[in-house]
């Protein structure tokens, strides 16, 4: 882990290089604080209108896939992000669609009712706790703090693991001001990565593989990234350390302006001799 990134415009030549080396790209992509700005109420995060239109460009562009990979539910994730022809990795990739097709993880189906136990119990202890809510998605469930009060927030983090501690097959993992209550599968942002990497890089080309994310739940994806055979490029969003990506950009208005630079300068690199495509433009930090 590292306390920080090389900024991404300061060092886009390494993208340029990456992308003049590949056949085609791989675009993942985290929804809330990296494709949305982050806000007190989840239910309230939107998908800029000018973040979107990139993202279709992409989307629409030869030999480039995109995926969306995020904590948030499946059917949720698709509906706010409302782009069609992109696969879609819900609840940390225990609920896949890709090809207008959709995979759950049969295992955390399976702990679907351990889940709902611990579920019934935080919800329970935290009923009279003001800003602290549960919110159920399926085959996992989270516990927002963001507006409870600072004095609530070690009560909340007792309850909520607490409730989990004798229960075997249900495991709690922390993200920003959120507990996350997750079955106890082997499943993560990574794993996410490998299979969608899997499902759409053709066999026989070299792609490069981009993943943006700015919790510590793509930390995972960045490990993948890092240790792959055909290293891809982990951006971080924001600042927070600890960090194993090598790059970063501010935040969603800079992760905007990455993916408009891929769309209007970075693709033409693609498979490119060096000294083609001169045009550059630096995305804003």
């Amino acid at each position: 882990m590292t306390d920080a990134t090389n900024p991404l415009g300061e060092h886009l030549y390494a993208l340029v290089d990456r992308l003049r080396e590949a056949d085609g790209l791989l675009v993942l992509l985290d929804f809330d604080g990296s494709l949305a700005p982050i806000v007190e109420d989840p239910d309230a995060a939107a998908l800029p209108d000018e973040t979107r239109e990139a993202v279709v460009d992409l989307r629409d562009a030869p030999n480039v896939q995109v995926g969306i990979v995020s904590g948030r539910q499946l059917a949720d994730l698709r509906e706010r992000v409302d782009v069609d022809g992109v696969a879609y990795a819900g609840n940390h990739g225990l609920e896949l669609w890709a090809d207008g097709e959709e995979q759950v993880n049969p295992t955390a189906r399976e702990l679907r009712e351990d889940v709902d136990a611990v579920v019934e119990t935080v919800e329970s202890e935290l009923a009279d706790v003001d800003g602290a809510f549960v919110e159920d998605k399926g085959v996992t469930a989270t516990v927002h703090y963001r507006r409870a009060s600072e004095d609530a927030v070690p009560d909340v983090k007792d309850a909520v693991r607490e409730a989990a501690v004798d229960v075997d097959d249900v495991r709690v993992t922390a993200g920003k001001s959120i507990l996350e209550l997750r079955p106890d599968v082997d499943w993560d942002k990574g794993r996410a990565t490998d299979w969608l990497s899997d499902r759409f890089v053709p066999d026989d080309e070299e792609w490069l593989s981009l993943y943006l994310g700015d919790d510590r739940t793509d930390e995972d994806a960045f490990d993948v990234l890092t240790d792959a055979d055909s290293p891809g490029m982990g951006i971080k969003v924001g600042h927070e350390p600890p960090t194993v990506a090598e790059y970063r950009v501010d935040g969603p208005v800079a992760v905007h302006a990455t993916l408009r630079w891929l769309v209007d300068y970075g693709l033409s690199f693609l498979d490119a001799e060096p000294g083609e495509h001169p045009r550059s433009s630096r995305p804003t930090e």
